[in-house]
């Protein structure tokens, strides 16, 4: 077959839409809901268009030797899997899918079983679907045709602006997590630092005291001064407790005052948490194994926190 720009550009959007449809149903036979899947906000998946049009194009004349169509599709899929995802990693500083767990993986982007699945349906599309749409597409009146392309164009360019946007605002909150989070951790070493010193101090300070008590015993017990001893001993215990309350109401203070600070940071935190981000929520939802190169725990928690906020809903319902 040949094909004009327009109808390459139409059959891209249909295959992006048409892998979308994939997606979702996939999703939702995983997690029994409906997750928006895919990189960007709207109903499109450009991965699948751009997947379908590359095979098209490069293993059309072989599609009657099912062999060798199945292998190309194999490798042609697999390649465009990487690269995006390669790119993906590269430019937004994450990782969007992850086979790592899978056998037969490269670098995570790419595994065997999945790239023999998208073999099978490349060999299908090509030799049943895709004659199919293209019949479609060749009806088509080309000032029909242009018109929907300019509005689909518009559209997706929008949404890609849109995407690329909140990924920014998402990885500038997950540094805003990460960051938080360190203080609330440093906060909390300061508290028990505090602990630590002042029960170190009191004993330390108890020790001496009662090594002088003592050795003030043995040189009165040489001359039998038992009442000496006896005002030696509660000198003594006055200044264990003096020096106990002192430390203790410094260990106090400082824990107060360090509790007040991790209160703050801690209010900050879970702020950022619950900050309103729908297009963040979606994107996370989308990718459940995405991955944060640079702030993987903030990830992790935004990812519960928004998990939990989903099971209330679903309890209050």
């Amino acid at each position: 077959m040949s094909y004009t720009i327009p109808q390459l550009m139409m059959l891209f959007f249909i295959y992006a839409f048409l892998g979308w449809c994939v997606e979702v149903a996939f999703a939702a036979c995983c997690e029994g809901r409906f997750v928006n899947r895919g990189f960007l906000n709207g109903p499109v998946c450009p991965i699948y268009g751009f997947g379908v049009i590359f095979v098209v194009l490069l293993l059309e004349p072989v599609q009657d030797n099912l062999p060798l169509l199945f292998l190309g599709s194999v490798l042609v899929t697999t390649a465009i899997e990487f690269v995006a995802g390669f790119l993906l990693e590269k430019l937004f500083h994450a990782k969007w899918w992850d086979y790592s767990d899978m056998p037969l993986n490269i670098m995570g982007y790419v595994c065997l079983l999945f790239s023999i699945l998208w073999g099978i349906a490349c060999l299908i599309i090509v030799r049943f679907v895709h004659p199919l749409i293209f019949r479609v597409v060749e009806l088509l009146p080309f000032v029909l045709l242009a018109a929907l392309l300019c509005i689909f164009s518009a559209l997706m360019l929008a949404d890609i602006i849109a995407t690329v946007a909140t990924i920014r605002k998402l990885n500038e909150r997950l540094k805003r997590l990460t960051e938080l989070a360190a203080e609330i951790h440093a906060l909390s070493d300061e508290i028990g630092q505090a602990i630590s010193d002042g029960t170190i101090a009191v004993k330390n300070k108890a020790m001496a005291g009662e090594e002088k008590f003592n050795e003030g015993v043995r040189r009165l017990k040489k001359v039998d001064a038992s009442e000496r001893i006896d005002q030696g001993r509660r000198a003594v215990t006055e200044r264990i407790d003096q020096s106990r309350k002192a430390v203790a109401d410094r260990i106090e203070q400082s824990k107060e005052a360090a509790k007040r600070r991790l209160s703050t940071q801690k209010e900050r935190f879970v702020d950022a948490l619950e900050e309103k981000a729908f297009g963040q929520r979606r994107l996370i939802s989308a990718f459940p194994n995405l991955k944060s190169l640079k702030h993987q725990e903030a990830l992790t928690a935004l990812r519960e926190n928004y998990a939990r906020r989903r099971q209330r809903k679903n309890n209050e319902k």
